[in-house]
């Protein structure tokens, strides 16, 4: 026993199948999925109102057919709102952290100060000398950039 009875019920399941989880799964990182899954659920729905058949080759060239033309018409919006992302600052428990530096600290001489099992390196623009108190401004993979207290 099948699941659908029919090509245009499969179709269409499998069209948003591939675009939900384009979408869920990939984070819509790739468009392929959605596109073919969009001309899969337009296929099955001409094929359930009679408008083109229901043969294997038919199926295949309509649904090549349809994801070219989506990609060709759809292409740009959807890398346009793809591209559209908010770059906000992430707050974490380094922000504000407070120490004592263990040496001096200068622009091109870093210091070190271990944190959270984490040995950083600290960078500053201006000279800071060693038991100065600081704070952290912003923080890079494995480098912290403070700022005197």
């Amino acid at each position: 026993m099948w699941l659908f009875s029919d090509v245009s019920q499969t179709l269409m399941a499998v069209g948003l199948l591939m675009a939900v989880i384009d979408v869920l799964v990939f984070g819509f990182a790739t468009f392929y999925l959605t596109l073919i899954g969009l001309a899969m659920l337009v296929t099955g729905a001409l094929i359930h109102f009679g408008v083109i058949s229901d043969s294997t080759t038919t199926v295949f060239i309509s649904v090549a057919f349809l994801t070219a033309l989506f990609s060709l018409v759809l292409w740009k919006p959807l890398k346009n709102l793809q591209a559209t992302s908010n770059n906000k600052k992430v707050s974490t428990d380094l922000d504000g952290y407070q120490f004592t530096l263990e040496q001096d600290v200068d622009a091109g001489v870093f210091g070190k100060h271990h944190y959270s099992g984490i040995d950083w390196k600290v960078e500053s623009d201006l000279p800071i000398a060693k038991g100065s108190k600081v704070e952290v401004l912003e923080f890079k993979v494995g480098i912290l950039l403070v700022k005197a207290c």
